[in-house]
């Protein structure tokens, strides 16, 4: 059967049976990814290094990354590449597939409201339940929505809301939520507004006018102006490298205008240990970032 499909494919024909990725232990093929992402063994009995390569490779090709299958579905509908490119086009467009069948792909403008969000997704793309349906590729979305392993259609909903209701572009929700709890953490989409809101700090042309906001707020331009004292006094550089260090981070993005701008943020405040040690270092992470379900 493989040599089959491999030899049509070589002759130009293709069907879904037609295998795209081989893994071979030795030179005898233990598993193959098909043109529709569908992992296939071969009716044999294997043992030692050639059981475990079988094992490894069902799991890797079973778990495909989204780039890959991206691809596998740009093979399969060519047809339909106009209709799918141009919504992908847009910020805040995502291209789905049924977890049954990733690589017959639609895609949509994704609503901030996650039954809005479903209900638009089932116009383009039948399934049986929104929760049978993978988000294979994203646009706008920031570093969350190019480096997750997996896109979570609640959280880029919460995510579609943060921006809106703050009036920032959608790639900086992203970036702050990758630059806070990493592309793969388990973010609770129902409390990412409030979390996202607790965390900003505010909008401002570039760092050193965050330094200079924080310097008036402590007093401390008042207290050298009511001593007579220039300001040169302070090193606004330093104070600027301390509080970016330490206490607060910048994500890039742009103003209403469309002018260069930061967003600064709180950083995540860390969970000390009673007693610290030189081996014991507290990660300055969120308590929701954890690395449950993360992909190698």
């Amino acid at each position: 059967m493989l040599g089959a499909s491999i030899e049509a494919r070589t002759a130009g024909v293709i069907d879904e049976k037609t295998p795209a990725y081989l893994v071979y232990s030795g030179e005898l093929p233990v598993a193959w990814c098909t043109v529709r992402a569908t992992v296939v063994t071969p009716d044999l009995v294997l043992d030692g290094a050639s059981a475990r390569h079988q094992r490894m490779a069902v799991q890797a090709m079973s778990n495909l990354a989204r780039w890959v299958l991206v691809a596998l579905a740009d093979a399969r509908a060519e047809i339909e590449d106009t209709v799918v490119q141009s919504v992908m086009s847009q910020e805040g467009a995502v291209r789905i597939a049924p977890a049954d069948d990733l690589t017959s792909s639609a895609a949509v403008l994704l609503d901030g409201d996650l039954a809005a969000a479903q209900t638009s997704i089932a116009r383009v793309l039948p399934v049986r339940a929104a929760a049978e349906v993978v988000v294979i590729d994203a646009h706008g979305f920031g570093r969350y929505g190019r480096d997750s392993h997996r896109l979570p259609l609640p959280v880029l909903c919460a995510m579609r809301r943060v921006a809106s209701t703050h009036q920032l572009p959608l790639a900086a929700v992203g970036d702050w939520l990758a630059a806070s709890g990493g592309v793969d953490a388990d973010v609770p989409a129902d409390e990412l507004p409030a979390i996202f809101t607790a965390d900003l700090v505010g909008l401002f042309p570039n760092r050193s006018d965050y330094a200079e906001k924080h310097l008036a707020e402590r007093g401390w331009a008042a207290a050298l102006e009511r001593l007579g004292m220039p300001r040169r006094y302070i090193d606004l550089a330093a104070l600027e490298r301390d509080l970016f260090d330490n206490d607060v981070h910048a994500v890039a993005t742009t103003n209403a205008a469309g002018g260069q701008a930061v967003a600064v943020f709180r950083r995540p405040v860390p969970s000390w240990p009673e007693t610290p040690t030189s081996t014991s270092i507290p990660a300055r992470t969120p308590a929701w970032a954890s690395t449950k379900g993360r992909h190698p």
